[in-house]
């Protein structure tokens, strides 16, 4: 059973359609292990081991990825609580020309949809429906290499009139 949704969901390439519209992440396919840094409000940090898997999905009409931290073998110890386990659809919205992301993280109870804006080296994703009462988040992909990338996480408590990181994550491709 799990290997007909796995083959009904998993796709080798992006649809002649949805190719180019979602090209800005096609760079990312693939695994990833990463340190991610929190940043407290006390300005303290604490760092944490993950990884990160993305894929062509649905006929290669969007771009998933599978977000865990900790990374699965550290999951539950007792130098870890349970983190966030969650995933980001990735998609080309024809009707509004833009790209649109929803993120699902069940365990810390998050969802967020953003609207895409994008350079050669840099990727903002802009919170556009807020879950969280009072809060907006902006994440940014930047220094993007081949085999590396740094994401941030912005919040906004003041409607976007200033942002602070709360989160950072330097991520390497697994060879």
């Amino acid at each position: 059973m799990h290997n007909d949704f796995v083959k009904s969901l998993i796709s080798d390439s992006g649809h002649p359609r949805h190719h180019e519209k979602l090209m800005p992440y096609q760079r990312f396919i693939g695994s990833w292990s990463f340190d991610w840094v929190g940043h407290n409000e006390d300005g303290s940090t604490r760092t944490v081991p993950g990884e990160w898997h993305f894929s062509w999905i649905l006929e290669g009409r969007a771009i998933q990825d599978n977000w865990i931290c900790p990374r699965t073998d550290l999951r539950s110890s007792e130098d870890y609580p349970e983190g966030e386990y969650g995933t980001t659809i990735r998609f080309y919205d024809f009707k509004e020309n833009c790209t649109r992301i929803v993120f699902i993280g069940p365990i810390l109870s998050n969802l967020k949809i953003f609207e895409v804006s994008h350079t050669e080296d840099k990727i903002i994703q802009e919170e556009i429906m807020v879950v969280d009462k009072g809060m907006i988040s902006r994440w940014e992909i930047k220094n993007i290499k081949e085999n590396s990338f740094k994401w941030e996480s912005h919040i906004s408590r003041d409607g976007r009139k200033t942002w602070k990181m709360d989160q950072e994550v330097y991520a390497n491709r697994k060879l």
